[in-house]
């Protein structure tokens, strides 16, 4: 088929709600004259169907006043509350119809609408902490994001469900064009949605070329997180997206990951009328193989698998029984171990993406995870120069507590303190006892409070013959001390880092 056969197909129509909505929306007319549109708004939200029917029907009517909607409590406004919960008596509900009868299907439904309401959680969220006053913009894309999905679950059934199995077999985008006739979701979004009558806001939240600007780079990374979260937060590429929204609200990666986690089980908790897991309950989970999904049995073309599967990566086992609370003991610090197979795989990987293929947020995390755990490094700060070229600061942390002080380690560029004496030229230092009463002096005082009295590596980085940055490392206060060994792959992964730092996409 071709796109505009797809168009065709999923055109705008009567569209269901789930039965909870339409049970919510029922209780709530009868509060018809104390209640608020943010009140409705919130129950229309819970439901993506219900979104874009209430999006699609306001816009309509706003096309010929000259004005459209992106949110659902501008929506209600323009429709009129009164009137919205008198017609939402009569709205189609989706168990009641073909559906409902199809126990398959309906676990797709619940699966997506799990997934969709985890992202839109996520990115509202996100976009408040970013003191995004129009939020609810921010959230209403995240819904629309998977209209295509949910279209093609109701007026294509069969393609949707081969598709989804397909996925778990081969690269998304592949199983995409597979299915759907050389087309892929992310080319029929956009004009699926216009017909659909989305606001151009929330179209343009939803474009990839817009994607280096704030609020359409905190919608793409909550929607990858609730993608990949799915099964399990033991994948790797997460770590680009709490970087990216680490960067985009100044803050450390391990509050970005901490909310995160908070979110996805404020989420689940949120709707629990939806019968599919979430991504919270995969919180506590370990590393393993992910279990044998029943309904793969059905797919029904083994030679497709024999030519595209790809090996899939690992991923999380269920949660095991709950441990027996271990006898109380004397605690011991517990020292990291580097692990020299990350670090390969860090250097490695930064060598294959020297075509800039990477983003400055996919290289930090690829360097990050080699500092942290390919060297076994505690306290990790990543600080650049900053785009007028005379200060460094801070950029992103690994391992530091939102109240450390040095989330707001910085210095001058021409300072003749250490930090900037280093900048000079791609060199590094490690400050231990041997060295301390020469080099702590040369530090200034704001810094030395901000360090404290710890061993830590640092070391300038240069691309294309100018400063960018430093890395700043250490073990944390205690007995886990630095060793001569650490600091040569220290430096070793600085010097590959400042490449691919000079390689990045532009």
């Amino acid at each position: 088929m071709t796109l505009s056969d797809w168009l065709d197909r999923l055109k705008p129509g009567p569209l269901p709600v789930f039965a909870h909505t339409r049970q919510i929306l029922s209780e709530q007319r009868r509060r018809a004259e104390e209640i608020t549109a943010r009140e409705v708004a919130q129950t229309v939200l819970a439901d993506p169907l219900a979104t874009l029917n209430l999006i699609h029907s306001a816009n309509l009517r706003g096309s010929r006043l000259g004005g459209e909607v992106s949110t659902a409590e501008s929506a209600l406004m323009m429709r009129g509350l009164g009137r919205y919960l008198d017609e939402a008596r009569n709205l189609p509900v989706l168990e009641e119809g073909a559906p409902g009868r199809d126990g398959i299907l309906m676990a797709a439904l619940h699966a997506l609408l799990r997934r969709v309401h985890h992202a839109a959680w996520q990115a509202r969220d996100f976009a408040v902490l970013h003191s995004d006053v129009r939020a609810e913009e921010v959230q209403v894309a995240a819904l629309l994001h998977a209209v295509p999905e949910f279209l093609l679950l109701l007026r294509a059934p069969v393609e949707a469900l081969r598709l989804i199995r397909l996925k778990r077999r081969m690269p998304h985008a592949e199983a995409e064009q597979q299915i759907l006739g050389g087309i892929h979701l992310d080319a029929l979004r956009p004009p699926l949605l216009e017909s659909w009558k989305a606001a151009e806001l929330s179209r343009d939240l939803l474009d990839p070329n817009l994607i280096e600007k704030p609020r359409q780079a905190i919608l793409n990374a909550c929607l990858d997180i609730a993608e990949r979260a799915q099964r399990g937060w033991w994948d790797e590429p997460l770590l680009v997206d709490y970087i990216a929204l680490a960067g985009i609200e100044n803050l450390p990666v391990e509050s970005v990951i901490a909310t995160v986690h908070a979110n996805a089980m404020r989420a689940e908790r949120a709707a629990n009328w939806i019968a599919s897991p979430g991504a919270g309950v995969w919180v506590p989970m370990l590393p393993g193989p992910w279990p044998f999904e029943p309904d793969d049995e059905e797919e029904t073309a083994p030679t497709i698998q024999a030519k595209h599967a790809v090996e899939p990566p690992p991923a999380p086992a269920r949660p095991a029984a709950p441990i027996p609370a271990p006898v109380e003991e004397e605690q011991h610090q517990v020292c990291p171990m580097p692990d020299k197979r990350v670090l390969r795989d860090a250097l490695e990987n930064i060598e294959g993406h020297l075509d800039g293929t990477l983003s400055l947020n996919q290289m930090s995390a690829v360097i990050l995870k080699g500092l942290h755990t390919g060297l076994g490094l505690s306290r990790i700060l990543f600080a650049m120069v900053t785009p007028d070229g005379l200060h460094v600061k801070s950029r992103f942390t690994l391992g530091m507590r939102p109240e450390d002080p040095m989330r707001h380690f910085a210095f001058d560029l021409d300072s003749r303190d250490l930090f900037g004496q280093l900048m000079g030229k791609m060199q590094g230092v490690w400050m231990r006892d041997d060295n301390r009463a020469k080099l702590w002096t040369m530090i200034h005082p704001t810094l030395r409070e901000m360090i404290g009295d710890v061993d830590f590596y640092a070391m300038s980085l240069h691309a294309n013959g100018k400063p960018v940055g430093l890395i700043y490392a250490d073990r944390g206060q205690g007995d886990c001390g630095l060793d001569t060994h650490s600091y040569t792959d220290f430096k070793m992964l600085c010097l590959q880092a400042a490449r691919g730092l000079g390689k990045l996409k532009q």
